[in-house]
């Protein structure tokens, strides 16, 4: 079971970075053209927000205070050279029932987001205005209301997606509407990169 759970978490935290285009070759999420920037119904990001300190250090966007929120007290696995951008992950389905993984997206924007769903690659479409302070989505590859999994994609500029995706397990109380925590936990983390920045 916990295998399974953890294919689950693995594939979830995938899925919000790139496409299935071809079984095995992952595609990166469609970037948009500078003319695709701030197209119709896009919002444009007033404020970009630097995040190369955080790049370095992908696990410091979640202090243990935010952390226990979700009941998560275990250490993170850190990934600051992954391929498809530095990430960081918090396993704590034995704990409080809840993973948590962040990435900084390496290509990809809210633009191509908007197209992607456009095209039918992201069927559940939520956008969201202000996530502290900054545009995103909540997504999911299904075209109903996510359980136990939603991906929260934020704008920290036009062209720069932060990805924060969650797993919940089935007999924990957020199951049935996991979009939620997915946007809590990429508020506190936003939130944090902007006191840190």
């Amino acid at each position: 079971m916990r295998a399974k759970t953890m294919a689950v978490v693995g594939l979830a935290f995938l899925l919000a970075g790139c496409s299935t285009g071809v079984a095995g070759k992952p595609s990166p999420v469609a970037s948009a053209s500078p003319s695709d920037v701030g197209g119709a119904g896009v919002p444009k990001v007033s404020r970009p927000l630097d995040v190369s300190r955080f790049e370095k250090e992908p696990c410091v966007v979640l202090t243990p205070e935010q952390l226990a929120e979700f009941g998560i007290t275990r250490q993170p696995k850190s990934m600051p050279e992954d391929a498809l951008g530095p990430s960081c992950t918090w396993n704590g389905l034995d704990e409080g029932g809840v993973t948590v993984g962040t990435r900084f997206l390496s290509s990809g924007s809210l633009a191509g987001l908007y197209k992607k769903h456009e095209q039918g690659g992201l069927p559940y479409f939520q956008p969201v205005a202000d996530i502290a302070g900054y545009p995103g989505v909540l997504t999911d590859l299904l075209d109903v209301q996510p359980q136990g999994k939603c991906s929260a994609e934020v704008a920290v500029s036009d062209d720069r997606l932060y990805s924060v995706q969650v797993t919940i397990s089935s007999d924990a109380k957020d199951y049935a509407n996991p979009c939620p925590v997915a946007q809590k936990a990429a508020e506190l983390a936003v939130s944090t990169m902007k006191a840190g920045a």
